[in-house]
């Protein structure tokens, strides 16, 4: 929780440095691309960052490291080629739609959007192979803290343009992947192989595909919002959903932080039968970070002006999208984490078809509130769709293994220790 709060402050300080130094529309413009190149990077991964935590994490826990490492190798040849399909498809396709779109940051956009890639699946693999702390050192702080020191001389020196900062980024997420790199190295040492296995080929790509649907799904309802609004409002009110979206982040970030620790333990321990112990994992996350987001909700709701104010005195207006925006991830962030424990232990296709119906409904009310209202009406409309969804993937969840990712898991054990005690007594 720790290095997510740390990453998220960094990206805070990134945003808030960018919006100062930059008009209105250039940082309406700079977020439009950034969530874009964010998106595609996602796509890119063809769901192998989220197959490697189940492929290995499976493998690994029956002590098949022929396998493990097999599905690992996989990945990485999927994703390689991946990557290198989007980041030219980027570089071919874009001067077409955005004939006015400098080379510089043109080029910068696609390095970034390849280095992201990498990344994503490095910091995966990470967390089952090697650990959750280092995952997210490097996934979470390495980049950002580059990137910022490089925003803070461009800021002070120059001026700030899109194509220093997709470059520092970019550099950032190598320096990033190669320290993972380190690490896993050192694991395979330790549960090396003869050879590896691969035998599992057509069943990895049939799963990977599933989890490639739900993941592009899920980062299009991220990313797409701020598009969206851009096209339909303007620039400038698309940098305003984005300095709201990047507040309330921070309970997704919390969340995000859930699923990391999750991922890492859901395959292993459902495929082996311990689902109680799975509840008990999950159950003190969820306590843990309801019981930190709630005084930060507050916080925002007292001092929501005063925040949006740190990035320029024009954002302070932007105080009922925060609010409608941070209760909601409050709420999703209370319902734990359903849709990583779906997708580690074989629901992965429930899940796909749960997360893209509702997510073409949020697009189509963001789309109508949007052009109507403006950033509060996609805020509604981020609201209205997926507090609902998160607190129907708890309850489907808890059905389909047993085990309730929701807040509501604290009740019973609760009445349980009571309950204990008053027989003790």
């Amino acid at each position: 929780m720790g290095i997510k709060a740390s990453g998220a402050l960094l990206t805070l300080a990134v945003f808030t440095l960018a919006a100062r130094a930059m008009s209105s529309d250039e940082f309406g413009r700079l977020a439009i691309w950034f969530n874009a190149l964010s998106f595609l990077a996602v796509a890119a991964c063809f769901g192998q960052d989220t197959l490697i935590a189940r492929s290995f994490g499976e493998y690994a826990g029956k002590g098949d490291y022929a396998q493990a490492w097999g599905a690992y190798c996989y990945g990485w040849i999927m994703l390689v080629a991946s990557a290198l399909v989007f980041a030219g498809g980027v570089l071919f396709l874009a001067p077409f739609f955005f004939p006015g779109l400098a080379r510089t940051a043109l080029l910068a956009g696609a390095f970034f959007l390849l280095t992201q890639t990498l990344l994503h699946y490095s910091s995966h693999s990470t967390r089952v192979i090697v650990n959750f702390v280092i995952s997210e050192v490097t996934r979470e702080l390495i980049w950002r803290t580059v990137l910022l020191l490089v925003v803070i001389w461009s800021v002070l020196h120059q001026g700030l343009t899109p194509a220093e900062f997709f470059t520092a980024a970019g550099i950032g997420q190598i320096l990033s992947f190669i320290t993972a790199l380190r690490y896993v190295r050192a694991a395979y040492k330790a549960h090396s192989a003869a050879c590896t296995d691969q035998a599992d080929r057509k069943q990895w790509f049939s799963r990977g595909l599933a989890m490639w649907q739900s993941a592009v799904v899920e980062a299009g309802s991220a990313y797409f919002d701020v598009m969206i609004i851009g096209y339909l409002a303007s620039p400038e009110a698309a940098g305003d959903y984005f300095v709201a979206a990047r507040i309330a982040n921070v309970f997704i970030m919390v969340l995000t932080g859930l699923n990391t620790y999750s991922m890492a333990q859901s395959a292993s321990l459902h495929f082996s039968g311990q689902t109680q112990k799975l509840q008990d994992i999950l159950r003190s996350l969820v306590l843990v970070s309801t019981a930190m987001l709630a005084p930060l909700l507050l916080l925002i709701y007292v001092f929501g002006h005063e925040i949006l104010m740190i990035f320029g005195e024009r954002f302070s207006a932007v105080y009922p999208t925060l609010v409608v925006l941070s209760t909601a991830c409050f709420v999703m962030s209370s319902s734990g984490s359903a849709s990583v424990i779906l997708l580690t232990t074989g629901h992965e296709k429930l899940y796909s078809r749960i997360i893209t119906a509702t997510t073409l409904l949020r697009f189509t009310l963001t789309a109508i509130l949007s052009f109507f209202f403006g950033s509060l009406g996609a805020a509604w409309a981020f609201a209205l769709v997926n507090a609902p969804l998160f607190v129907a993937l708890s309850v489907i969840c808890k059905r389909a293994i047993g085990a309730d990712t929701s807040i509501m898991s604290v009740l019973p054990y609760l009445r349980a220790r009571i309950a204990g005690r008053a027989y003790s007594a």
